[in-house]
């Protein structure tokens, strides 16, 4: 039973490792903590689902333009929310990503309604055995899907102009703006590839969950909680914090109480920010 819930927790906590990474992506590219970001993966979510029951588009189609709109909603985000707020006080801009949190939320209980709904199955609904462990084809494509990402942002880090750019700005702003870099495109793109990121984790949990509009503050808060503990702004310990987050959290909502889930995972932030704020893999700057 341990190894049966440390694998099915391997896919939800992929799912945060996935919006942990646009956490990092954000706080490197812009300083900014975005608290909007779980409000991004759910709002992905009601688009592939509008798109494909509602409007009748393939399912694929419809989850591709639901990641594009997520992510152009990321760079519109930063253009008129955040680049007019860039001198402004942190706590200011905090406040302005935690309200555009509650605006997404409300919003979408207005547009879709308060009920869940059914997201239908895209991938097989068959499960594979073994050493008695029973794993969804669901969770397996989940977790492969997270892995070639990850190794994607790899790549695209450090072998494209682009990715070459956003570690230039991360350094170091003004010295990266000395050499030519536009910071205001490199910043705007760090957005829509964060915002793109929840949303591809939106549509990759919607099949595992209800879709509703109160999903996206759980999900925001255990990645978030994933970020800090794999070490705030290293896009490894995002993706490994978020792993053991989804294990623990399993764990504890079999062998203690789902009830105290979110109480042992405040638990071990505490504890991380107490005795280790760096987080478990920090990054190097």
């Amino acid at each position: 039973m341990f190894l049966q819930l440390s694998i099915s927790g391997l896919a939800m906590g992929a799912l945060y490792s996935l919006v942990a990474l646009g956490f990092v992506m954000m706080w490197n590219t812009a300083a900014v903590v975005n608290f909007a970001q779980g409000e991004f993966a759910m709002l992905s979510m009601f688009l592939a689902l509008s798109a494909h029951v509602t409007f009748g588009l393939n399912i694929w189609l419809a989850i591709a333009l639901a990641v594009c709109a997520t992510a152009v909603l990321g760079y519109l985000f930063e253009r008129g929310l955040v680049r007019p707020l860039r001198d402004a006080d942190p706590l200011t801009i905090i406040m302005m990503t935690i309200g555009l949190q509650i605006f997404l939320s409300n919003g979408a209980k207005f547009i879709w309604g308060t009920q869940p709904e059914v997201f239908p199955a895209y991938i097989g609904g068959g499960t594979l055995s073994f050493l008695n462990v029973r794993v969804s084809s669901q969770a397996l494509a989940v977790i492969a899907v997270v892995l070639v990402l990850a190794l994607m942002l790899h790549w695209l880090s450090q072998r494209t102009t682009l990715g070459k750019s956003l570690r230039a700005v991360a350094q170091d702003r003004e010295t990266a703006a000395l050499m030519g870099i536009r910071i205001d495109r490199v910043v705007g793109a760090g957005f829509a590839i964060s915002a793109a990121l929840a949303g591809i984790a939106g549509v990759l949990m919607a099949p595992l969950v209800f879709v509703a509009a109160d999903v996206g503050l759980p999900l925001l808060v255990k990645s978030f909680i994933a970020a800090v503990v794999g070490g705030f702004g290293s896009y490894p310990g995002a993706l490994i914090g978020g792993l053991l987050i989804g294990v623990l959290d399993n764990l504890v909502g079999f062998y203690i109480s789902s009830d105290y889930r979110d109480v042992v995972l405040f638990i071990v932030l505490i504890i991380i920010l107490l005795f280790r704020p760096q987080g478990l893999f920090p990054k190097h700057r």
